[in-house]
């Protein structure tokens, strides 16, 4: 599945109203792939796919300052008409 979860945050939701739905998806999924299984899940054809790389930070702990590396996320908003809703909570995550 290259779509693996859906992005829930504020500026994601906000978006919703316009037609924009955000998505984490694998690292190595490109732009037709994701609209191709966006259709099979939803059976909404995407008007558009655009995607971004989030590159990981390191933090560290604050009581050994041991570094904690974050990874990479790959990041995708599908963007489908105006009138067509989808339901973003009903995603199953089947693996």
């Amino acid at each position: 599945m290259l779509i693996k979860k859906p992005l829930v945050t504020e500026k994601a939701i906000a978006a919703q109203a316009q037609g924009k739905y955000s998505f984490i998806v694998d690292k190595k999924a490109t732009r037709s792939q994701i609209a191709t299984e966006f259709f099979k899940i939803f059976n909404i054809k995407p008007l558009s796919v655009n995607i971004f790389i989030t590159k990981g930070k390191v933090k560290s702990n604050w009581k050994t300052r041991t570094p904690i590396f974050k990874s990479d996320l790959k990041k995708a908003v599908v963007t489908v008409k105006k009138d067509q809703k989808i339901d973003i909570l009903s995603l199953n995550n089947e693996k």
